[in-house]
């Protein structure tokens, strides 16, 4: 039911549900499988869903010679029985949920299980560890292998462990926050996308990223998403870029500019936020040609040496200083940057006049990959850091396509045995001599996408981030949980979501809708205000802003703040996807009589989406009435 008050505002008291995307069979290739093992089998429901999930069941024993009698429904409600429910984890569905409260969502994403949005299992997971507040390293883990800790108590207490790379949107900068959950989302269609710069990513098409206009799907990045008969995506323009792991800070204009010229922070504070040298920060501010005049800086500053006066120093022999200066050569100099030298430089130099030898040699072929021609790069087997006396050996020298040399940079012990060197080589390296990485602040680098193919169905996983940070770095591109966000939505026509308490009661439907009503005009004010004084200069530099904003800049601006006045109870509207497993799941936790009331009827109008769909696989659950009019959902069938 909607009701509403004035023109901007209206009130909801009941979810909806929309089913848009459903589990789909390859009839032929099933049809190929079975007569390829000389088996003939039938199912007797039209429900995709359903028939997967008996497939997968009955590939288990291959039991597709003795049918149960009865049928899909018998067979199933046999698994129900049974508790074999790692079956229906291949049934998917897609869920749009909208008519909910802000509260409810936030709910649902902190305890979701089995919900996905979703990316497959050979997506790369960054994590970053820390030491003193700085970055000694960044390590690249397969999302299934992180599924797969959470199977044992052992994986489960090292994935608490974990600290995940993701993005501080407060500060615009990368940060690391902790995993909650790691789901398994069941089988689906995925798209791959491709960037600029080789960066690739497999997701479905419900998928969030962050663009400069906010987090989207990936269906709206591309302006629409669908696969064609012949299995080709379909899509609009490429024109929205989306943001990546990021660089250094100080190699980032706006970043320099806002903290040199519009906060004046001297350059040592900036290299001491920036984890650089000050001469580093120096170097960019010559190259962004952000210099201040001369002598500005000095203006109204008394030199801290003014009137001090000096005695030459202790004159050195040229044999002492031939001394002093061996002490401190290579590692034993306090600047040593772990080989990043000229003299490593000059390796590189070298390395690249062996290049087309070793593509020759390779017939011109990526040896992981197995991708001919193209850019290729020469990939060193044992690293320079590890064996500098192999840097300029041919046989110690592989070419690998760009994808391939980022996925392998950072991780060469792992793939040095693939690459054909003895895994006594690779055992004897000391691993503490690797530089441990340089701490630096690093701020998103926004990159457009050249490509979106469309995959097939694959395994599907999802991470659940811990708040206050929703997000994680994934294959070097920033992703997201699939909720609407307040951040940038205009809510100056919005609607809010009330709880049957309230709202069957008249006194406390009055006070509710006047404290509601009062959080909406002053959002509104708060907006147009916000928006009009951000085109003063002086203002947008006091809200980080660049000196003259334009308008989206001051609206999202606006927005963002003015969002802060909102109530929990203003509607938003969430995507899903879960598989039939997690789906049961959701059903009976939250479809309890001891669920949170708005949550239990979001879990009947999910039940009744889904019983509609697949009575098959659901409809074993009851809606049983309760004294205060609602409805909670049971089972003879708990916990498949």
């Amino acid at each position: 039911m909607e009701l509403a008050v004035d023109n901007s505002l209206r009130v909801i008291t009941n979810p909806s549900v929309y089913i848009v995307g459903r589990q789909t069979v390859d009839g032929a290739e099933l049809d190929r499988f079975l007569t390829d093992h000389g088996v003939s089998w039938e199912s007797d429901s039209e429900v995709a869903a359903e028939v997967l999930t008996e497939t997968a069941g009955r590939v288990c024993y291959m039991s597709f010679a003795k049918p149960r009698p009865g049928g899909n429904s018998a067979y199933l409600t046999h698994i129900k029985e049974v508790g074999h429910g790692s079956v229906l984890e291949h049934a998917v569905w897609s869920l749009l949920i909208t008519g909910v409260s802000r509260s409810l969502t936030h709910e649902l994403v902190r305890h979701r299980a089995g919900f996905g949005y979703c990316l497959t299992g050979d997506t790369l997971i960054y994590s970053d560890h820390k030491c003193n507040r700085r970055r000694e390293g960044v390590k690249k883990r397969e999302l299934r292998r992180l599924y797969e800790m959470t199977l044992t108590p052992h994986g489960r207490s090292r994935l608490k462990l974990l600290r995940l790379r993701c993005l501080d949107e407060a500060t615009n900068t990368f940060t690391t926050g902790r995993v909650a959950r790691v789901a398994k989302s069941g089988v689906k269609p995925v798209f791959r996308v491709e960037l600029e710069g080789a960066k690739a990513i497999t997701c479905s098409a419900d998928h969030r990223f962050l663009t400069r206009d906010g987090w989207l799907p990936l269906r709206e990045i591309v302006n629409g998403l669908a696969v064609s008969p012949g299995g080709f995506a379909v899509h609009g323009e490429l024109n929205r870029p989306i943001a990546t792991n990021g660089e250094g800070a100080y190699k980032n204009r706006d970043w320099l500019h806002a903290h040199y010229v519009e906060q004046r922070l001297e350059q040592v504070q900036i290299a001491r936020l920036a984890g650089v040298s000050k001469h580093t920060i120096r170097a960019w501010v010559r190259k962004h040609n952000l210099q201040k005049p001369m002598g500005s800086w000095t203006v109204g500053r008394e030199p801290w040496n003014r009137g001090k006066r000096y005695r030459a120093g202790w004159k050195h022999t040229p044999e002492t200083r031939r001394q002093l200066s061996a002490q401190k050569r290579g590692p034993r100099n306090p600047q040593w940057k772990g080989g990043v030298t000229p003299h490593a430089v000059a390796i590189r130099a070298d390395v690249a006049a062996l290049a087309p030898a070793v593509r020759e040699r390779y017939d011109f072929t990526c040896q992981l990959c197995g991708t001919r021609g193209g850019a290729l790069d020469t990939h060193h087997v044992l690293p320079i850091w590890a064996r500098p006396d192999l840097a300029l050996e041919p046989t110690n020298l592989v070419p690998l396509c760009e994808p391939c040399h980022g996925k392998v940079s950072g991780r060469e012990l792992e793939y040095a045995e693939r690459f054909g060197a003895p895994l006594a080589a690779v055992r004897a390296i000391d691993r503490s001599k690797r530089n441990s990485g340089t701490g630096r602040l690093l701020v998103p680098r926004f990159k457009k996408i050249v490509a979106v193919t469309f995959a097939g169905e694959q395994e599907t996983y999802d991470i659940e981030m811990e708040a206050p940070h929703h997000n994680f770095v994934a294959n070097g591109i920033v992703t997201h949980n699939s909720q609407l966000s307040q951040r940038y939505v205009d809510e100056s026509v919005a609607e809010y979501v009330e709880p049957d308490i309230i709202a069957n009661d008249p006194e406390l439907h009055a006070i509710w809708l006047d404290a509601v009503s009062h959080a909406h005009a002053a959002y509104i004010k708060l907006a147009d205000k916000l928006n009009e004084k951000l085109a003063d200069a002086a203002t947008a530099t006091a809200a980080m802003l660049p000196p003259n904003p334009d308008r989206t800049t001051r609206r999202k601006a606006a927005r963002q703040a003015a969002r802060s006045v909102l109530p929990n109870a203003c509607e938003t509207k969430i995507f899903v996807t879960g598989n039939a497993r997690a789906l049961r799941h959701f059903l009976e936790m939250r479809g309890s009589a001891h669920a949170e009331p708005e949550i239990r009827k979001l879990s009947c109008a999910v039940l009744d989406a889904l019983q509609k769909d697949s009575p098959n696989l659901f409809g074993d659950y009851k809606k049983v009435p309760l004294p205060d009019g609602t409805f909670e959902i049971v089972t003879e069938f708990k916990k498949v």
